[in-house]
């Protein structure tokens, strides 16, 4: 029975979370709960058994005038939702996993990609080698990007088209959310600290020798790793969030996840969501050049709060949520 239970809610899963769908569901069961136990009383073995209950109420369009939603479901706009299985589910985490780790180590190299310019000239190396270095670390956060993209190609269908899971799929990825809220908890405001301790040690190695500019090469080093930290957290609990908030609030599915999420938000573009993914790595550039410039560290801080008031009024000018 637990495989027509499954069945039964694939069917309902993206049909309106109403009374008479209800009805229609609980009413669709114990016609395939008695057709299924008729079947066994008459030695039918349990795989024959779900196979033809299956085949003989498994089509809701053949069905939906005796249950009297045969209009609900010609007007239902979600007939064309694509079902998602698990192993798609767990395939489009392995992925776009993998590509969240990727893109958060080109971040760490493009951020630190001054670090072997300022290292050969402590150093006394050839400033050739400082510039290769440079060029070398640019290369490789370029090279992760691609691959990061071309990784998660596959898996787009998610992101991009009408999709919904179900109860079981549902359940999986809540709880894989709920297993990251530790690392989120701790591996973002380790990020946040990495970046707001990246001066220290430029106060510590105050002296006019290697150690100055080594401290140069540290802040850098801290700054990448605290802003590779908080990519990874943020974008991994997005990913769930996405994935939980596939079912429409207002559908069966829909009820399957007791721990709603606010969807994350939908930009009405490419270039707009070019423009928020790459928005913080570039305060955090804006920040440090003003900051390397004036050495003006006490009055800097600034920016972080005015980017905080600018990310938002970016999100709700081009979320689609700003038009509902």
């Amino acid at each position: 029975m637990e495989t027509i239970k499954n069945y039964l809610e694939s069917m309902f899963r993206d049909l309106p979370n109403t009374p008479e769908i209800l009805k229609a569901k609980k009413e669709l069961f114990q016609m395939m709960e008695d057709k299924y136990s008729e079947l066994i009383r008459e030695g039918k073995s349990e795989n024959e058994a779900v196979g033809t209950v299956i085949s003989e109420f498994g089509n809701l369009d053949e069905v939906a005038q005796t249950l009297g939603i045969d209009k609900i479901l010609n007007n239902n706009q979600h007939n064309n939702v694509k079902k998602l299985s698990l192993e798609e589910v767990k395939e489009y985490i392995r992925s776009k996993k993998l590509c969240i780790i990727l893109r958060a180590i080109s971040v760490f190299f493009f951020i630190t990609c001054c670090v072997p310019p300022i290292m050969a000239h402590a150093v006394g190396f050839n400033p050739r080698l400082g510039a290769c270095g440079l060029f070398i670390n640019i290369a490789i956060g370029i090279i992760l990007q691609v691959t990061a993209s071309h990784v998660v190609e596959s898996a787009r269908q998610l992101e991009y088209e009408p999709c919904s899971i179900s109860e079981e799929t549902t359940k999986y990825v809540s709880n894989e959310r709920k297993a990251f809220n530790l690392p989120y908890s701790i591996l973002k405001p380790v990020g946040i600290a990495l970046i707001v301790l990246c001066v220290v040690p430029a106060i510590i190695l105050d002296k006019p020798d290697f150690r100055e500019e080594f401290s140069g090469a540290l802040l850098f080093i801290f700054v990448g790793l605290g802003v590779g930290l908080i990519i990874f957290s943020k974008r991994t609990m997005l990913m769930y969030q996405r994935i939980l908030s596939l079912n429409g609030t207002n559908t069966i599915g829909g009820s399957y996840n007791k721990d709603y999420f606010r969807k994350p938000p939908v930009y009405k573009n490419k270039a707009q969501r070019t423009i928020m993914e790459v928005y913080w790595p570039t305060v955090t550039c804006i920040y440090l050049i003003i900051s390397f410039l004036t050495f003006s560290w006490g009055i800097t801080w600034i920016i972080w709060p005015i980017a905080g008031v600018i990310n938002s009024t970016l999100r709700n000018v081009f979320s689609d949520e700003a038009e509902e």
